[in-house]
């Protein structure tokens, strides 16, 4: 009976004082409202950021060929390093903490269908670029081994570069010309979007894929009768293994090379995980989540200044009832749960429409750099946490005040 009494009361404040009561629980409600979207946000921001440096390939490692470092030889010394199909399979055969290796060779060229041309990045690839890369297959099929064993003229086309390339006329079974030899089209790649890492080259959307022994096919690179590749594709099992990854592909790779084990120089090694590190997006929610509580607080204080104001006008009402033997604790708790029944109600109404304001926004088709919150069920649970503590903390003060009141002092004012 106490709390439907201190609900009943809580009702009575709100409508003695309306404008006063709504302006104080849109404090507690926009607050609340911030903390659920504030933090939704930061897990979109950090979702968006993860998913641009994914695209060219999650847990993706890239090691290309330098020169030799500075203080392993002279300077007038430092050859020019190229890696090889032997050494892409050395990697292969020899490394422990890597889930999957493919080589990869680039140029770039002009690809014409028709009339139309398009100049672009062609790659040469090994079936395992599918599943390196991440991509999907949105018709056609993709690079198989029969293509690299038999040499065949085939070739995959992202979106942008089917797009600019063959227009609404052309689809699978096309041909089309690279460096005057003419492929035919096998494949089109699903949509990747905007990377926010790429590597020395088109999106993977505007690439065009060939198996790499066509690619080889082309002639000698570089002066050397040998199969160069421009890139060795490395994919983590776990990204926690990146440092240890970097050490061991650069050690197999400096044994074929004949270089050191620890010359970064000559053998480079990079990934987008790299300039995720340097992102600070865990100390993003987390600040994030300081604004939105911080706000929720402010909605508190107002809350507190509010019942500070309805003890000292119901002075009076509280020591009648202490005169006809009620006891302070009663008090104490009357007014503690009113403080936190307006609470409540402003904090319930800000979850919802917290809640409501994520899940339309996320219905939203935006841009890749645009992030949508992202909600989950521990964010609400947060919400109320920090509802809570600001309720209890917003309504000690003005309960404690309202305990202390003396009747005698009251009835003579009386």
């Amino acid at each position: 009976m106490v709390l439907v009494e201190a609900i009943r009361q809580a009702f009575r404040t709100l409508r003695t004082e309306k404008l006063r009561s709504f302006l104080t629980m849109f404090g507690v409600l926009w607050g609340t409202a911030s903390v659920v979207f504030l933090v939704s946000w930061g897990l979109g921001v950090q979702a968006m950021m993860e998913a641009g440096y994914s695209r060219a390939g999650k847990n993706l490692m890239q090691a290309w060929p330098g020169v030799i470092g500075e203080q392993f030889t002279p300077a007038t010394d430092r050859r020019e390093l190229w890696f090889t199909t032997a050494d892409v399979t050395a990697v292969r055969e020899q490394v422990r903490i890597i889930d999957a290796v493919a080589g990869e060779a680039r140029m770039w060229s002009t690809v014409v269908f028709r009339e139309k041309t398009f100049s672009t990045d062609v790659r040469g690839v090994e079936p395992a670029q599918t599943e390196l890369r991440g991509v999907r297959m949105a018709a056609g099929r993709g690079i198989s081994r029969a293509d690299l064993d038999h040499r065949r003229r085939v070739a995959v086309l992202g979106t942008e570069a089917r797009r600019r390339l063959l227009g609404a006329r052309g689809g699978i079974g096309s041909w089309i010309r690279i460096k005057g030899q003419p492929f035919q089209v096998i494949g089109i790649h699903a949509r990747v979007g905007t990377q926010l890492w790429r590597d020395q080259g088109e999106e993977l959307d505007a690439q065009v894929w060939i198996p790499l022994t066509a690619f080889f096919a082309f002639g000698p690179r570089f002066g050397s009768d040998a199969d160069i590749v421009n890139t060795i594709l490395l994919r983590l099992r776990d990204r926690r293994d990146y440092d240890d990854a970097k050490r061991e592909a650069r050690a197999i790779i400096g044994r074929r090379l004949r270089v050191s084990a620890t010359d970064e120089e000559a053998v480079r090694i990079a990934s987008s995980l790299d300039q995720l590190r340097k992102l600070p997006l865990e100390q993003t929610s987390t600040v994030l989540l300081l604004l939105g509580t911080t706000t929720l607080l402010i909605g508190g204080i107002g809350i507190l200044t509010m019942m500070l104001d309805s003890v000292q006008e119901r002075r009076q009402e509280i020591g009648v009832r202490l005169a006809v033997g009620a006891r302070r604790r009663d008090i104490l708790g009357q007014f503690f749960l009113e403080t936190f029944v307006m609470t409540a109600l402003g904090g319930l109404a800000g979850i919802a429409l917290g809640v409501a304001g994520c899940r339309v926004l996320a219905s939203f088709e935006t841009a890749d750099l645009i992030p949508l919150p992202i909600l989950r069920a521990e964010i609400v649970f947060i919400a109320l946490g920090v509802m809570t503590g600001v309720g209890i903390a917003s309504g000690i003060i003005p309960a404690w005040r309202a305990a202390k009141v003396d009747p005698s002092v009251t009835l003579r004012a009386e």
